[in-house]
């Protein structure tokens, strides 16, 4: 499987100035050089070093939903604000953690105290090891955050005696949000993700222009494990391959070495050369897909569908529904 980045790591803007791309130019350059993480995947020996000598500020970010608070609560990264995935979502979608607007995710950052410049590490309770911290790092990068990482993870930093801290997340706590600089709206590259009805044309059309990877449990993917709710068809869209999350990820839900993710790729087919979409249960566990292929490497294009089975097997004729 060739390596290569990802496509869409660093997004331009096209509509400045010449004089605001030069400025913009010289701040990534900047920023590229103090930043101490090379890799979107970061270790918990990596980021104790970080947070102790970089300059720049570093705010891990704790990510789930509501009812994650709590365990949060008990024991965080010292410093971490919570990334509620319940609230920064597009309400008004029945279908739950779907992608806010650019103007509401903004706000929330605002809210949060987040600045464009900070180096952002993204992780999950000790508990769950892996889950939600890829798809919050992949918002922050779809909404043009530049420096974003994953925790490798926190159940292992805490393992490894780095410092805990317990009590209520609240905005990072040595800015105020009151006093901080609006965090500003970027209109995010709207390749990175693809709706409803162009998947399903590019299904029901001739050749097969994506290949379409699944990070659902095995049996939901096969249709043999009952949906959550009793009303919506289980099984997979027409060509799919499943890979799901738990074979990207060890016994204590860290993310495996490289060679062994390139090994379960190709066992499921999955080619690093040919355009991906990527999806799951409603476009969570897509995203560690995402983060996955990328730490492999991979020439073509990644483009996670946000709706995924919850919207599809809503929507999808039945032949459209494997099995059916």
């Amino acid at each position: 499987m060739p390596s290569c980045l990802h496509h869409n790591q660093t997004r331009a803007h096209q509509h400045d100035s010449p004089q605001s791309c030069q400025q913009l130019s010289r701040e990534s350059s900047k920023m590229e050089s103090s930043n101490p993480f090379s890799s979107i995947l970061v270790s918990p020996s990596e980021l104790n070093a970080a947070i102790k000598s970089t300059p720049r500020r570093i705010v891990p970010i704790a990510a789930g939903a509501s009812s994650r608070r709590g365990e949060f609560a008990a024991q965080h990264i010292p410093g971490s604000i919570f990334f509620n995935m319940d609230e920064i979502r597009d309400k008004s979608n029945p279908i739950t953690q779907m992608l806010p607007s650019a103007a509401d995710f903004a706000a929330a950052m605002t809210a949060m105290g987040v600045q464009r410049d900070d180096i952002l590490v993204v992780y999950d309770t000790v508990d769950v090891g892996m889950y939600s911290a890829p798809r919050v790092a992949w918002i922050c990068r779809y909404f043009g955050h530049r420096d974003v990482h994953v925790l490798n993870n926190f159940r292992a930093y805490a393992r490894a005696g780095y410092p805990v801290a317990t009590g209520e997340l609240v905005t990072f706590p040595d800015r105020p949000a009151a006093a901080a600089q609006p965090y500003p709206v970027s209109e995010p590259v709207a390749t990175d993700v693809i709706g409803y009805d162009e998947l399903r044309e590019a299904v029901r059309g001739p050749g097969e222009p994506y290949q379409i990877v699944d990070a659902r449990i095995p049996g939901r993917f096969a249709g043999k494990q009952e949906e959550m709710l009793p009303e919506l068809r289980s099984g997979h869209i027409p060509g799919a391959v499943n890979v799901p999350l738990a074979a990207v990820l060890d016994e204590e839900k860290e993310f495996l070495p490289v060679e062994k993710l390139r090994r379960v790729f190709e066992d499921a087919g999955v080619r690093g050369d040919r355009a991906a979409v990527l999806t799951c249960n409603s476009g969570v566990t897509a995203a560690a897909l995402d983060l996955a292929m990328g730490l492999i490497g991979c020439e073509a294009p990644r483009r996670l569908y946000d709706g995924s089975w919850m919207e599809w097997t809503r929507r999808a004729e039945d032949e459209l529904v494997v099995p059916h």
